[in-house]
């Protein structure tokens, strides 16, 4: 069977080993664990001077209790909440993250942005604030909760203004719940073909967190490869 983190990284990025990959991703890393540093507004991840450095902005989008904050969490490498936690205000986390595309290692800087729904209806300024220069916004909704998956429609009419030529996302949170299901998967396939939008999976890694970089890779790779794409194809446009 083939791991499917291997299988992630050498579709996305042929010349990208698997060694090579790993070897670079130990520098995001406390040393001698395999926790995830959290790198000061200074601080940046000892890569070669060579490669460059681009940064993104993404924008969490959903229902309370969807698991918008559970998702930033489990991207940053943080501990994620086990219960569910009204975000106060916005939250923001920056994710490191080295990839190779074409022969060419770059430095992908993600940074998330997350409002909590009580926040974006009291206050005028934080849904705005979110959306300025955003890149790619990231619909989220749980698969063990019908109402968020109904509500995503409305989420994706209203999720990029026109002007933002975003990145658009779907993150399906809660997958291994498979007994609290109320989605199924030839939902989300049906979805994906008609809307032309692709659902990011995610599940619980259990309590062992010590390898939490090899469930998140995958998913950071397809991140930072759209954002890459969206940049060529708005490139192409401008042309």
């Amino acid at each position: 069977m083939v791991d499917p983190y291997d299988y992630v990284i050498t579709k996305m990025a042929p010349e990208w080993t698997i060694g090579e990959s790993k070897t670079y991703q130990q520098k995001l890393l406390v040393p001698g664990t395999n926790k995830r540093k959290l790198f000061g507004i200074l601080e940046k991840p000892n890569l070669p001077p060579s490669a460059p450095n681009v940064t993104y902005k993404l924008f969490m989008l959903g229902k309370a209790s969807s698991g918008k904050t559970w998702t930033m969490n489990r991207l940053s490498g943080q501990e994620v909440p086990h219960q569910h936690i009204e975000t106060v205000g916005i939250q923001c986390s920056n994710v490191y993250w080295p990839m190779k595309i074409g022969n060419r290692l770059i430095l992908f800087r993600l940074e998330i942005w997350d409002a909590g729904e009580s926040s974006v209806k009291r206050y005028n300024h934080v849904l705005p604030a979110c959306r300025e220069g955003v890149d790619a916004v990231l619909l989220c909704f749980s698969v063990t909760d019908r109402e968020s998956w109904t509500d995503l429609p409305r989420l994706l009419t209203s999720a990029s203004q026109p002007a933002d030529r975003a990145a658009i996302i779907v993150v399906a949170t809660r997958c291994d719940q498979f007994s609290h299901r109320e989605v199924t998967e030839g939902e989300m396939e049906s979805f994906e073909a008609a809307q032309g939008v692709p659902i990011l999976k995610l599940g619980g890694t259990g309590d062992d967190q010590s390898d939490e970089l090899t469930h998140t890779a995958p998913i950071l790779n397809f991140l930072c490869k759209r954002l890459w794409q969206r940049d060529q194809e708005l490139l192409s446009i401008k042309q």
